[in-house]
């Protein structure tokens, strides 16, 4: 971790600033790539925990990778309102500028989770030279929020492990896995059960939960057959207790990059309900597993998820009711839509999973980490 007045190497020019003090969303992206930036050769890049960002005083003209740009952006701005005495508070925003001098470039990566952000959010966003965002649907909405800066889509992506690698359940390396989904796959094999599975890590809401609770109730009752996995954080989730009388069986806590893969192998059909958000990696996960995900044709996953596999969107709906930075509306998936493809895939398996397959080898050209981190530079450096 570098320190406040910590002199680096005459070859460091990227300065990564992501949360490392807790891991979210933003975390694991900003990591991989790290990762594959360096892996590449493609430029040496230093890390920064985003709440030292503010008081950090670099002695290299560093091009500043924000990630995400919004939030930390404003731990900038409160520092030095903060440090302000109030005889002085119209100079803070000179002090801000100041800072944003200190660096070569300011480069925002951030995501939109509604189909708006705020008039306070592009004030922010005005402080970066350019912007990143990991959808053209992300890049429309700053558009027309009003956002000036330059913005471009860098999607993100997957391992190329994700696309080649067999089913692991066909391989030694199951053996290495949790009792957890050793258990899971016993109970598919011994009950001939079809899974559905929903992941559910936080934002109920805005994950579309409600549309994938109503859809589970409905099916329950018109198959034996189905059975949902709900992957959530923590034991013993509300969302989880409203289904268990259902026979829905709940798998929680952290994954390797092996659990996850073999967690979609065990999937016929994985659930991304979401009503916003700027990418939805599960869903590209599943289709990278060739496993047959069921979305919303509205939305940024109609990127990469193809027509087949997308429902009628339902209900326009405020995504994030009182967020100051995502300020617009999204659609619930039409459930009665969705429920009646759950059915034709699963009745037509075979001929779904080799469209999937045809699909997901279109994606391997373009959703990996390794082709994404080259274009992220590529966009740094332009």
């Amino acid at each position: 971790m570098l320190g406040e007045e910590e002199v680096l190497g005459d070859e460091a020019r990227l300065l990564y600033v992501y949360p490392q003090h807790h891991t979210v969303s933003f975390t694991l992206v900003a990591k991989r790539h790290i990762e594959y930036i360096r892996r590449q050769g493609l430029a040496a890049v230093q890390e920064l925990d985003e709440l030292m960002f503010p008081s950090f005083r670099p002695q290299l003209r560093y091009t500043a990778v924000l990630h995400p740009f919004i939030f930390t952006w404003e731990k900038v701005v409160s520092h030095y309102r903060e440090a302000a005495s109030e005889h002085f508070k119209d100079r803070a925003l000179e002090h801000i500028e100041a800072f944003r001098d200190r660096y070569e470039q300011v480069v925002g990566l951030d995501v939109c989770d509604s189909d708006q952000v705020s008039e306070y959010a592009v004030g922010l966003l005005s402080y970066a030279d350019k912007l990143v965002v990991p959808s053209g649907y992300c890049a429309a909405v700053y558009r027309q929020s009003g956002v000036m800066r330059p913005v471009y889509r860098v999607p993100h992506g997957v391992d190329y492990s994700w696309y080649l690698a067999p089913n692991i359940w066909e391989t030694p390396r199951a053996r290495a896995l949790s009792q957890t989904l050793l258990d899971l796959y016993l109970f598919k094999v011994k009950r001939k059960r079809r899974v559905l599975l929903f992941w559910l890590w936080h934002s109920e809401e805005r994950k579309g939960w409600p549309e994938a609770r109503a859809l589970y109730e409905r099916l329950a009752g018109e198959r034996n057959d189905v059975v949902l996995v709900l992957k959530t954080a923590t034991p013993d989730s509300p969302a989880f207790q409203q289904v268990a009388r259902l026979g829905a069986v709940q798998v929680y806590g952290w994954l390797s990059d092996l659990e996850k893969m073999a967690l979609y192998d065990l999937a016929d059909i994985t659930l991304v309900f979401t009503r916003g958000g700027g990418f939805e990696m599960n869903a590209l996960e599943s289709l990278a597993r060739g496993v047959p995900v069921i979305t919303s044709d509205r939305g940024s996953w109609t990127e990469y998820v193809p027509p087949f596999l997308q429902a009628r969107a339902g209900e326009r709906v405020k995504v994030l009711e009182g967020n100051n930075i995502h300020v617009g509306y999204g659609y619930k998936v039409d459930v009665e839509d969705a429920l009646n493809k759950v059915h034709d895939i699963l009745e037509n398996y075979s001929d779904y999973r080799a469209r999937v397959e045809e699909w997901r080898r279109t994606l391997i050209n373009e959703y990996r980490w390794d082709i994404i981190a080259k274009r992220l530079v590529t966009v740094i450096n332009s």
